[in-house]
């Protein structure tokens, strides 16, 4: 059985590291789908055929330890899958170094939908995944490195966050699933023109991650989104993770992933502005995580 997993605050920090509507009533366990790994380490990630097989045990503990015909209530499993963040996932990489010079903004990655598999995506009328609630997002772990042009910014500027020109923001497409052969067309090419009015010419509060300014060296950013975060925009603490992170301060408070509908995918923007700037990206990984 699953332990409970307590969870202290209220408040979910957003730098923190990630951590190592199907309920089955019936006697047959579910059938076996594929797992998905990473390669990068050796953190187990549960595909849905694991979290079925343990929502299955744990709907029939009593059945077995107390020889009682009842189930244990599906509310409570939902609460102790949830509690563990033992969610089926999907993740998405960017291989190979991607060079994005002033204005020639594009995607450079673009997720599975959430809660499609991306070889049923090929067939005629795709199928979701098993899955729990039309908002079955739990969470969205993007994985970056890279490193801007390694000269200039504005004095003070050199290793902070702030005064950077090079960094990424996030865009939702919704139905993914229906638009799959627009999605394979290549991504814009720039040269753009952005006037002074336009919301993609500087970081705004909702940017994905900056760059450090003027660091040579890739880094690795790990940005970390829950649906319990709640960290307000207008916060001391999100002005301060700002800062320290290169984070928007837009971002923390989880309403990106409370609202993803299945079929939604998320699109990442390399952005970089005004002349000698750069952003090197040498990989992307996002992983999005939803309840089954």
């Amino acid at each position: 059985m699953l332990p409970l997993v307590n969870r202290l605050p209220l408040r979910r920090r957003p730098n923190r590291l990630p951590p190592n509507n199907n309920n089955d009533d019936s006697n047959t366990p579910p059938a076996e789908d594929t797992q998905d790994s990473s390669p990068e380490d050796d953190t187990f990630y549960p595909s849905c055929f694991d979290v079925l097989k343990v929502r299955y045990l744990l709907q029939h503990i009593w059945q077995w330890t107390r020889g009682s015909q009842e189930l244990l209530p599906v509310e409570i499993v939902d609460m102790i899958v949830d509690a563990a963040e033992y969610w089926a996932s999907s993740e998405s990489v960017l291989e190979g170094e991607t060079v994005i010079r002033k204005d020639q903004d594009q995607i450079i990655l673009t997720t599975v939908p959430l809660c499609y598999d991306v070889q049923a995506l090929n067939t005629p009328s795709p199928k979701p995944l098993p899955h729990r609630t039309t908002h079955p997002c739990r969470q969205i772990i993007f994985t970056i490195a890279s490193h801007d042009q390694g000269w200039g910014g504005g004095p003070g500027s050199r290793g902070q966050y702030g005064g950077s020109y090079s960094w990424f923001d996030t865009e939702v497409i919704h139905s993914a699933h229906q638009n799959r052969a627009a999605n394979n067309q290549p991504p814009p090419q720039g040269p753009f023109h952005f006037g002074p009015d336009h919301p993609n010419l500087l970081p705004t509060a909702r940017k994905l991650q900056s760059n450090k300014t003027a660091v040579p060296g890739s880094q690795k950013h790990t940005i970390v989104w829950h649906y319990q975060d709640d960290i307000a925009p207008d916060s001391n603490e999100a002005e301060e993770i700002e800062r320290t992170q290169g984070r928007g301060r837009a971002t923390l408070d989880g309403s990106q992933v409370r609202t993803l509908e299945i079929g939604d995918a998320i699109a990442v923007w390399g952005r970089a502005r005004f002349g000698g700037w750069s952003n090197h990206v040498q990989r992307v990984s996002v992983r999005v995580f939803w309840a089954v």
